[in-house]
């Protein structure tokens, strides 16, 4: 009877070791699996919620960034004045972005359009960026250029 039992054991705590080592396997796929795109894994993802501060040429700025691990964003100013949208890419701790959006006039018709590009840094649960910003008119013609530096703390 004895033997029996220890047969058993060996056997459960075979069973347990085999099934610990698989675990680990499957969570370590599933990690792989679900970590963002564009992300390196050695870095934070911007992939998440943001919230930012500015200037946008001589005009302060408090974006609210939304950064989606499918590579695509979204980004409400402070006033909700408009909904920008965009694309994004990371590699290490490095990032672009680029985003447009309209902007309206007092009757909400859309008078002109932005098209920002930005690279930046990040680090942990902050970045940077800079880039330049274009304002077009609705014919797609080029009315200025400014430059947009940002901040931003994950949410």
């Amino acid at each position: 009877m004895r033997s029996i039992a220890t047969r058993a054991g060996v056997v459960a705590a075979t069973a347990v070791l085999a099934l610990t080592g698989l675990g680990a396997a499957t969570a370590s796929a599933a990690t792989t699996a679900d970590a963002p795109i564009a992300a390196d894994a050695t870095y934070a993802s911007l992939a998440g919620e943001w919230q930012g501060s500015g200037t946008a040429g001589s005009n302060p700025v408090q974006p609210h960034f939304f950064f989606y691990g499918n590579g695509t964003l979204k980004m409400i100013p402070e006033d909700n004045a408009y909904l920008a949208t965009g694309t994004w890419k990371q590699s290490g701790s490095s990032f672009t972005f680029h985003l447009e959006h309209p902007i309206y006039d007092s009757t909400g018709a859309v008078v002109s359009y932005i098209k920002a590009d930005q690279t930046g840094t990040i680090n942990g649960d902050t970045w940077t960026s800079t880039g330049t910003s274009g304002r077009y008119d609705t014919q797609g013609n080029l009315l200025e250029t400014f430059t947009v530096t940002l901040k931003a703390n994950r949410v």
